[in-house]
């Protein structure tokens, strides 16, 4: 035995990491919390709204991320690709729209770029939860101090 991991086990150990830090439109639909603590959405209606979109004709099976960037369901959303979006909503600014339904259309884009930031964050933050909740349970630590360092995070 010398220590190596299976090149067919790295790639799975690489795609839950993957879904773990960098969700997928999907990976936030069927997110499943374990207790109260770990409910994602509250009262963001994005997810909903984008699934809508990639079943629309013109969609082509995608969304468009805070309006900006054509993305499938299955693909994770990064850090990279949100700070992309961010940039660009940023500089959309309403002073330049040129009528009511240009304007309606940012501040769309600015609502539901907000929600998903936000749902992301709140999945990172669970699964980073999850996954030191796990790695103190291996401990001979007693359970309730467990829950009391993770609390703390």
């Amino acid at each position: 035995m010398t220590g190596k991991i299976d090149p067919d086990k790295q790639d799975v150990i690489r795609n839950i990491q993957r879904k773990m830090i960098n969700p997928s439109l999907n990976d936030l639909a069927t997110f499943a919390p374990m207790n109260e603590s770990e409910i994602l959405i509250n009262k963001e209606t994005i997810i909903q709204e984008y699934l809508a979109d990639t079943k629309s004709s013109w969609s082509g099976g995608k969304y468009w991320l805070g309006g900006q960037f054509k993305v499938g369901p299955d693909e994770p959303i990064t850090p990279t690709l949100l700070s992309k979006a961010d940039n660009l909503l940023r500089a959309a600014s309403s002073d330049y729209c040129c009528n009511s339904a240009e304007m309606a259309s940012v501040w769309r884009a600015q609502r539901q770029f907000k929600e998903i930031t936000t749902i992301v964050q709140r999945h990172k933050d669970i699964q980073k939860k999850r996954i030191i909740m796990e790695e103190l349970n291996k401990t001979k630590l007693n359970s309730d101090v467990n829950g009391m360092i993770v609390s703390l995070l």
